[in-house]
């Protein structure tokens, strides 16, 4: 059978001055080592009991009560940089820095609670039952003037719950992952017994006997871990009264969606919970009843609308809501859940009743992200920047207030710069690498901003269509900008190739580099840092293009990698084997994943004659890249150097031919080819730059040729066009 000891913590007063954002597991630890201590050294006992207490295994459940930050108090104390002033005491005045400590208040009424759970079984309750005895004797949690006293009590699992159940405050699980609560473990006592026993030697004189000098004290011995909360997601539905099907919601109406569900979901808990009344207000409206703003955002529920963009000709209306509720918010999840549930609502075009009801159905949520990280973002409703508000024109005096362009340029780069700040207030730690701003929808069938504003606190001139790539992949569901909390600034993932890694050359290109070279330096690269990433020295002929032998690998038995350099965009591209071959199967997943190993941080390239490069690893459109478009006619970027070279043939038939044959191998159709110009290279043969035109829309990439593993008989669309 489970156990549980609970310690409950209540202070003299409303504050905390400790470490950490709330007393910490390791801080009750601490104080239940000083009461214990207090009255001389501790005994087998108690040592016995608070050894079996720091080894438990899981963390321990923490419940505290609604915080908020006080005002700071500023302390000058010295640095314990005596030395510098030749260890006069005298000039102690002179090394006093500035120490400022922000309290934590609360309510004093409302204990804080450190539950255990552990098997029973007779060592372990006799241990519990000294634990108990201890909380007895604890005196102050924290800073000295955080007075607290504690006590313990064992219960079962279903008297726990319903402890934590009833708890007026946040209760706060261990979650997976690193974090920064520290808990007690495996040594923390004996780390306190040194830690005491150093202090009576942290003073002692310097050698000529006339300083003095200052040893710092061991650190205790912690864990840390999360208690970020594991959060609770809702789907809810958009249904017909009469229980007819879906009845959608207009996506420019999504502002007025999300507030008219969140103010009924609002007014029911009120009338539930009226004790609780300014948490409920806090964690669904964010604001004081006087407008004021409270407190952090990091706790409060997100109401996400779901437009369904799950295929190209979807019409974009909201059918479909996601409610998350964070692990630290205070109201209890399944609480928020019933006062959602069961909304009615009505049409704003239609004027038809609509009832808002709980769904299992999540096919939907994998078009928004949820799981699966991205690196590419693009919004479906828009981005409100109050930061980057465009200038406002009259509507009769469009020609004679029109924008210059370096106006537009910096409307544009001040909503970018917004677009990072935004990022950062929505949490999103990952770096963002590049940012892309407009008015115009991303999607066939979006809306534009001016559409949004309409019946919202958010002026038009602030909204903005967003698109973000990110350093390193995130996982949505995604809401930033001022208008988060309203359903604006939704974002959607973006697919990336998986078999396309390009990377921007930011600095150190010299002028007129050579393809050729380039690429092989990419080449080199690359297989060294795969080498890193393997930890053995032969590579697979996935990545080296040769055989275990050393001879060269043929397509058709090992495809290999293909090592690219663009001239016109900058860009260096490493694309597997299946974009340069249609009858290739998808690359192995494990060698996928040793490329995607090697290729982070990749940010520097020594390429000998043609510079010291600095990269910056990007996000590639098929839809929008040049080398990857649908287009009938494709021209020469690198030049096209022949497998085979006919005997009694001109050097334009030979090319044609080639190409011909070269297509099929490949899995094109066969091209109309004019030779644009060709020339022969020592040591390298016939080469030429051609203009394929194909019967049909193609689509890209078309490298061919006998170098296309090393830059070369690369062709770019000419007149592109969607497929």
């Amino acid at each position: 059978m489970t156990a549980a000891l609970l310690i409950s913590v209540r202070f003299h007063e409303g504050w905390y001055h400790g470490f950490g954002a709330t007393p910490s597991p390791a801080r009750i630890f601490q104080a239940l080592v000083a009461g214990a201590g207090i009255s001389g050294p501790l005994n087998d006992v108690t040592v016995s009991s608070l050894m079996w207490l720091e080894e438990q295994k899981d963390a321990p459940i923490v419940a505290v009560p609604s915080t908020t930050r006080g005002q700071a108090v500023v302390n000058y104390v010295p640095n314990n940089d005596l030395d510098s002033k030749n260890a006069d005491h005298r000039r102690i005045g002179e090394i006093r820095v500035k120490k400022t400590i922000t309290p934590l208040l609360f309510n004093p009424d409302i204990p804080f609670l450190f539950a255990w759970s552990f098997d029973e079984d007779a060592a372990a309750l006799e241990n519990a039952r000294e634990i108990c005895r201890l909380a007895d004797r604890v005196y102050q949690v924290g800073r000295t003037v955080d007075i607290a006293w504690a006590w313990a009590e064992l219960l079962t699992s279903d008297e726990l719950e319903e402890r934590l159940n009833s708890y007026p405050g946040v209760v706060r699980h261990p979650s997976p992952g690193l974090g920064d609560v520290e808990c007690p473990t495996a040594g923390s006592l004996d780390s306190l017994d040194r830690r005491y026993a150093a202090a009576a030697s942290r003073f002692d004189t310097t050698f000529d006997g006339r300083g003095q000098t200052f040893r710092r004290r061991p650190k205790p011995k912690w864990r840390r871990v999360s208690y970020a909360g594991i959060g609770t997601q809702v789907i809810l539905e958009l249904r017909r009264a009469n229980d007819a099907g879906f009845l959608p919601w207009p996506i420019e109406r999504t502002s007025e969606l999300v507030i008219a569900i969140r103010d009924k979901a609002v007014e029911r808990l009120r009338a539930a919970l009226p004790d609780r009344i300014s948490e409920i207000d806090r964690v669904l409206i964010g604001r004081k009843p006087n407008g004021e703003n409270n407190g952090r955002t990091s706790a409060r529920v997100r109401i996400f609308p779901l437009p369904s963009i799950g295929h190209p000709q979807a019409d974009m209306q909201i059918r479909r809501l996601l409610i998350d509720v964070p692990g630290g918010c205070p109201v209890r999840s399944d609480d928020i859940a019933w006062a959602v549930s069961g909304v009615q609502l009505t049409h704003p075009v239609l004027r038809e009743p609509i009832d808002v009801t709980r769904s299992v159905d999540q096919n939907q949520l994998q078009f928004y992200g949820v799981q699966h990280p991205f690196r590419l973002w693009r919004t479906v409703t828009p981005v409100a920047l109050s930061a980057a508000m465009r200038r406002r024109i009259a509507p009769d005096r469009k020609r004679a207030d029109a924008k210059s362009g370096p106006e537009k340029h910096k409307e544009h780069m001040t909503a970018s710069f917004a677009v990072a700040q935004a990022l950062r207030h929505a949490g999103i730690g990952s770096r963002l690498v590049s940012a892309r701003v407009q008015r115009e929808p991303f999607d066939l069938r979006g809306t534009r901003v001016e559409s949004f504003a309409e019946g919202t606190r958010f002026n038009k001139h602030c909204l903005w269509h967003v698109e973000v790539e990110l350093a390193t992949p995130i996982s949505g569901p995604l809401m930033i900008g001022d208008g988060r909390f309203c359903g604006l600034g939704l974002m959607r993932p973006v697919e990336e190739p998986t078999g396309v890694f390009a990377f921007s050359i930011e600095s150190g290109l010299n002028p007129n580099p050579d393809p050729f070279r380039l690429s092989r330096s990419l080449r080199r690269a690359v297989m060294a840092r795969t080498r890193d990433a393997l930890g053995r020295y032969r590579l697979p002929s996935y990545f080296s293009g040769h055989r275990s032998d050393g001879t060269p690998a043929r397509t058709e038995d090992a495809p290999h990698l293909a090592f690219l350099f663009e001239p016109h965009e900058n860009q260096l591209l490493v694309i597997t084997p299946e974009y340069l071959d249609r009858r290739i199967r998808p690359s192995n997943a494990k060698h996928l994943a040793t490329l995607e190993s090697a290729l982070q941080d990749f940010d520097e390239l020594r390429a000998g004659a043609d510079g010291h490069l600095r990269v910056r690893q990007i996000s590639v459109s098929l839809n929008q890249h040049r080398l990857f478009v649908h287009s009938r006619i494709w021209e020469s970027v690198t030049p096209y150097q022949v497998n085979r070279h006919a005997k009694q043939s001109t050097a334009e038939q030979t090319l044609k031919n080639d190409v011909v044959a070269e297509c099929e191998r490949r899995g094109l159709p066969r091209p109309e080819i004019t030779v644009l110009e060709w020339d022969v290279q020592p040591g390298l043969g016939l080469q030429g730059r051609l203009r394929l035109m194909f019967k049909d829309v193609t689509e890209g990439p078309v490298i061919l040729g006998r170098t296309r593993y090393v830059g070369g008989g690369i062709f770019c669309a000419v007149d592109s066009q969607t497929a």
